[in-house]
């Protein structure tokens, strides 16, 4: 913030005090922003307000207001760019460790389970818990894998049923 007021860079000041805007909102509701996902979340969702924003004065024919939220949506995009984002060799190699999982607990991986492998991938202590990840991704990437497997064998069961997945091999 301190290097938009020294730049005197108007549009990036402004971003940056809507971002802090929506932050204090958002820790006032009882809802603070706590993780890194949560904070990309909050910049995309800011970058999608700006699209919105920027058609709707495109179809007013408010040429001056679209390059605006056109700068808004560069700075945005810059800031999502910056994330950290979990590779997709990365979350490629998750989403195979929980389908070998899920067979060796006696569960047949298909594609209507994707619900169920999600919510193991990304609960607490799940290998994409925290990890900011394309969910869209994720879900066709599950979905592929489980229909490239050779049929179920039941005779892939684990000695012990009870052990919790952990997103390691």
């Amino acid at each position: 913030m301190k290097g938009a007021l020294k730049a005197k860079d108007k549009t990036r000041l402004n971003v940056l005090r809507a971002i802090l805007t929506e932050l204090t909102v958002l820790e006032k509701q009882s809802q603070p922003v706590q993780t890194k996902v949560q904070l990309f979340k909050l910049l995309e969702k800011r970058q999608n307000t700006c699209k919105a924003a920027a058609e709707e004065f495109q179809k007013a024919g408010r040429e001056d207001l679209v390059s605006q939220e056109n700068e808004q949506i560069r700075i945005l995009q810059g800031y999502i760019d910056e994330s950290p984002t979990l590779s997709t060799d990365e979350t490629v190699l998750a989403i195979q460790n929980l389908i070998r999982w899920m067979q060796t607990k006696g569960s047949n991986p298909n594609p209507k389970s994707d619900k169920k492998a999600m919510r193991y991938l990304f609960q607490k202590g799940g290998a994409l818990h925290d990890k900011i990840v394309d969910k869209a991704f994720v879900s066709q990437t599950f979905e592929r894998l489980v229909n490239e497997l050779p049929p179920w064998n039941p005779s892939m069961r684990a000695k012990n049923p009870l052990e919790r997945y952990d997103g390691q091999e």
